[in-house]
């Protein structure tokens, strides 16, 4: 009896050393993977482009409609010559390379997270179900 309890002890205690070194090479791994100087070193420009939509969306979401209105102040005829349409053209453009920097933004976004965690897209996809599997770049 008492060699079959310092059996069951001795595993208890390997098993416990396992598991404790599982949950450090566990941090290791995602303290690597969410470093953004390891996926800036792997990738320059993805990581620069996910800088510049992620300042992009939250110069929208900071700018609200005072910016658009400034934007499109001369789209009263009295205040320009040809009636205003060049301030409107230019708030519509920018509203669309915005919109296409998000766009880009969140789609290389998602893909990384699903490169660091295998299983993600399924996941997500499950989630939003808008999203057609034709337009899946996992």
């Amino acid at each position: 009896m008492a060699e079959e309890s310092y059996q069951i002890e001795k595993h208890i205690e390997l098993t416990r050393s396992n598991l404790g070194g599982n949950l450090r090479e566990l941090e290791q791994i995602v303290k690597h993977s969410t470093d953004w100087r390891t996926h800036f070193e792997r990738n320059p420009a993805m990581v620069l482009g996910v800088a510049l939509g992620g300042g992009a969306l939250l110069g929208m979401i900071t700018g609200g409609k005072g910016h658009r209105r400034a934007l499109t102040y001369g789209s009263d005829s009295r205040h320009s010559p040809s009636g205003g349409n060049e301030n409107t053209l230019l708030a519509d453009t920018w509203g669309n390379v915005k919109g296409a920097l998000v766009g880009l933004t969140v789609e290389k976004l998602r893909n990384a997270v699903n490169q660091a965690l295998p299983g993600f897209g399924e996941h997500y996809d499950r989630l939003d179900p808008k999203r057609s599997s034709s337009s899946r770049t996992w």
